[in-house]
């Protein structure tokens, strides 16, 4: 139960976080976004490093963190600049389907789920895949229609990065996650700040840097509590609960950013919830 408490916590997170991002891309650099968040990010590992006192990082964890920071520094450019350009209740939820990468591994590795949670990941699935396809014409996506197409291959892009980051996080061994969430922040944040000093793109102002350090104190504990669920649990189970943020994410939009649900939409974020049940009660 700890881990797939853990899980819920990261998709929370992650629909929050995604969401401010996404907004905060619309009006700065994507790449400007995800570096600050990222360097957070990598304060973060290194205060959980110290307060923990954990052994030296292992050669598998050095390279699952590589793996995970290549994947992280292009899924969530690829997913925020969907983010900003698309409608979120359309990118979000299709960035969750990398959610299958990490299922068919976990259950190729030897994942053992009962019956009603095998279920439970069918149920949560669909719902997210029902919801990406009636949201293709959904009413109130702000007047982006004509780069919709652009947006669907960013998103896929990062539901790859999604999915290979728990696959490298499965790699982890026990008492490694702060190394491995180290180096992968790192990865990911000096290749964007490489990509930032190539393009000389101008720095956010105080304001805004201060938001962006808000949102990557948020998208840490999402990458911190995801990677804790994978390594106390199931991979097939702790993912597909994890990868549920879209439904945050698309609940905010609808809130806050003026964007519509289709009448079927609702009942299909209902299925994917219905899911995360099946799951922790099997």
């Amino acid at each position: 139960m700890t881990a797939l408490a853990l899980s819920l916590a990261a998709a929370l997170s992650w629909g929050t976080a995604d969401f401010g991002a996404a907004l905060k891309a619309r009006s700065l650099p994507v790449f400007i976004v995800i570096a600050g968040m990222l360097i957070v990010g990598s304060l973060g590992a290194a205060a959980a490093l110290l307060v923990t006192e954990a052994p030296a990082p292992e050669a598998q964890t050095a390279r699952a963190g590589l793996a995970a920071g290549a994947a992280t520094a292009i899924g969530l450019t690829a997913l925020y600049q969907g983010l900003a350009i698309g409608p979120m209740s359309v990118v979000a939820p299709i960035s969750a389907a990398g959610v299958m990468i990490p299922v068919v591994a976990g259950l190729v590795q030897g994942d053992e789920p009962s019956a009603v949670q095998l279920a439970g990941i069918a149920v949560a699935i669909a719902g997210m895949l029902t919801v990406v396809a009636l949201a293709e014409d959904a009413p109130g996506s702000g007047g982006i229609e004509g780069r919709r197409g652009t947006a669907v291959l960013l998103a896929i892009v990062g539901a790859v990065g999604l999915g290979v980051y728990f696959l490298a996080a499965d790699a982890v061994g026990s008492g490694q996650s702060g190394w491995f969430l180290l180096i992968g922040q790192l990865v990911a944040g000096t290749a964007l700040a490489a990509v930032i000093g190539a393009r000389g793109l101008p720095m956010p102002s105080r304001s805004d840097a201060v938001q962006i350090a808000a949102l990557g104190g948020l998208s840490f504990a999402a990458w911190a509590t995801s990677t804790a669920a994978v390594s106390a649990g199931d991979l097939s189970l702790t993912s597909t609960i994890s990868s549920l943020y879209p439904v945050v994410t698309v609940l905010l939009a609808v809130g806050f950013a003026g964007e519509s649900l289709r009448p079927g939409q609702v009942p299909a974020l209902a299925a994917a919830f219905v899911g995360v049940g099946l799951i922790a009660g099997g």
